[in-house]
């Protein structure tokens, strides 16, 4: 039997949707261990027509919902792809297969997280082949190039809280159009000068600071704006017993970095969610023999 076990993702942020440097979007976040996606060879689905290599069927194992912010629709696609090309012996890159499947347009993070797990940063796309800001569902851009990867060494709270609202289709797309950006080059700094620092040298302390101060900048700001009152209550409520909640994609997820079982206990009983292991190897292909 062949298995595919895969991963979901945090998104931080996008860095720069301006373009005034020649470049566009670039996205930072971080790989999950669960929740998961898992698929197999199998007779209970057949494959949809954007599978790039046939199989006679799969059976989805574990699965999570799509748009709540943890990049459900590039793991599943980037999932079936790969089993798709492991039952052909095929062997080729999570990048390749993001081409085939028509992802990365905008983040890189889902592509190179389901590569190789961990924090991952993307170096955005040239506005040579992505003129414009689009999100991946319009976007027919190639993944863009990861510029670092790090092993990410703390557990993550995450909580998908009641009342959130799920951000896609024409209400995203028409949020990447409206956007105007002008503080680019602080977003830029607090991700490179602090967030991605902090993760090389395992300052907890400064990595939540850099996550709060990018929930009131850049393309994040906006993405709050879309959320609800009860998801922008549950980060108040967290604040005032001194967590850092900050918000995965468009949401509805909440997320914060824990150093402790402590803190994890705490949040949990206060505001449900669960915690979490980062993935640190990407996605893993199983071949067995039953």
């Amino acid at each position: 039997m062949l298995e595919v076990v895969g991963l979901s993702r945090i998104h931080i942020t996008l860095v720069d949707l301006s373009g005034d440097y020649g470049r566009l979007d670039g996205g930072v976040g971080i790989a999950l261990s669960r929740p998961r996606i898992r698929v197999r060879v199998g007779n209970c689905e057949k494959p949809p027509e954007w599978v790039p290599f046939p199989i006679p069927g799969y059976c989805v194992m574990e699965d999570y919902e799509e748009h709540v912010g943890l990049g459900h629709t590039t793991q599943f696609r980037l999932a079936l792809a790969k089993l798709s090309a492991e039952y052909n012996f095929v062997r080729t890159s999570a990048v390749e297969l993001a081409k085939l499947v028509k992802r990365g347009g905008t983040s890189g993070v889902g592509v190179h997280a389901f590569d190789k797990g961990g924090f991952v940063v993307d170096g955005g796309h040239s506005k040579k082949v992505k003129p414009e800001s689009l999100p991946s569902d319009y976007s027919t851009a190639p993944p863009p190039p990861l510029i670092a990867r790090f092993d990410f060494p703390w557990k993550v709270y995450i909580v998908n809280p009641r009342g959130g609202r799920r951000v896609f289709g024409q209400e995203e797309l028409e949020a990447f159009r409206r956007f105007k950006q002008n503080d680019a080059g602080e977003v830029a700094m607090v991700v490179f000068m602090k967030l991605v620092p902090s993760v090389a040298e395992r300052d907890l302390e400064e990595a939540l600071e850099a996550i709060r101060l990018l929930q009131n900048m850049g393309f994040k700001r906006l993405e709050w704006s879309l959320q609800t009152e009860e998801v922008r209550e549950v980060a108040r409520m967290a604040e005032r017993k001194g967590f850092v909640l900050g918000l995965s994609s468009f949401g509805p997820t909440l997320y914060t970095l824990v150093g402790s079982n402590k803190e994890g206990e705490e949040l949990i009983s206060t505001f449900g969610g669960e915690v979490v292991e980062p993935n640190n190897v990407g996605a893993r292909v199983i071949w067995r023999g039953d």
